[in-house]
């Protein structure tokens, strides 16, 4: 089992410090109503047309996803 840290760093080496919706899906290799379900409960920010996920909160969630 992958640490927080080391998550973190994966996330922000592969795809930057904010991940949209189409990263996301890349990243954790799903499809998109999947990546919708992970990120319900994770704040999103407005950039312009996008919603934008931090990597922190992503990482987060894997953790919490991991320990289950």
């Amino acid at each position: 089992m992958a640490d927080r840290k080391s998550i973190l760093k994966d996330i922000r080496d592969c795809k930057g410090n904010a991940l949209n919706m189409a990263d996301l899906q890349d990243y954790l290799g799903v499809s998109k109503d999947t990546a919708r379900l992970f990120v319900q409960g994770i704040p999103g920010y407005r950039i312009g047309k996008n919603k934008k996920y931090l990597a922190i909160d992503i990482a987060r969630r894997i953790e919490e996803r991991e320990a289950c």
